[in-house]
């Protein structure tokens, strides 16, 4: 009886531990956004503001175009809007180099 009570606590714990760990972090969640984006995409100026990290090109009067806006809703699905020569990404997790390289790549070069 009292081996049936410490299996139940045990699982009871295990399933609550596993509930509050986020579902799906990126590999390189140790690292913040905006350093994760500088070292994806070296060529380009990253700027954090109003926790967005844009990704911008310089241009000829040496102001930022802004390219990509990715922002971090952890209750939102992701989703990819263009809006003119803009991509507005929302992610509900930081997301790993590869995946901002693939959703980005084609639309930065």
């Amino acid at each position: 009886m009292e081996l049936v009570i410490f299996l139940v606590l045990v699982i009871g714990i295990f399933t609550v531990y596993k509930l509050k760990k986020p579902q799906k972090q990126g590999s390189n969640s140790k690292l913040p956004l905006k350093e994760l984006v500088k070292k994806t995409f070296p060529k380009y100026k990253i700027i954090e503001k109003h926790q967005t990290v844009m990704i911008c090109e310089i241009n000829h009067r040496n102001e930022p175009e802004e390219l990509v806006f990715i922002r971090i809703k952890p209750n939102q699905q992701k989703s990819i809007k263009k809006s003119g020569r803009m991509l507005i990404a929302d992610y509900p997790y930081i997301p790993t180099a590869k995946q901002l390289k693939l959703d980005f790549g084609q639309h930065l070069n």
